[in-house]
């Protein structure tokens, strides 16, 4: 019974694990993002030309104060 129970738990994190980079992925767009364009809570990659060579912009719409953030982050 403790080996089924383990056996069970095995395959269903494994099978979690597999779905973690499609949840974790960030999408590039190809307009600059706005506040109403991005909602709350979420971040998008898009290249506008000022982050140094190898990079893109990151930007995140912050929840509570509504503002978009960018930082400058290793493109893959």
């Amino acid at each position: 019974m403790r080996s089924i129970s383990l056996v069970t738990s095995i395959v269903v994190i494994s099978a979690f694990a597999s779905t973690l980079p499609a949840l974790a992925a960030i999408k590039t767009v190809t307009q600059r993002p706005t506040i109403q364009s991005l909602p709350a809570g979420h971040a998008v990659l898009f290249n506008d030309g000022q982050c140094p060579s190898g990079q893109i912009a990151k930007f995140v719409h912050k929840e509570k104060s509504g503002q978009l953030k960018k930082s400058c982050v290793h493109s893959n």
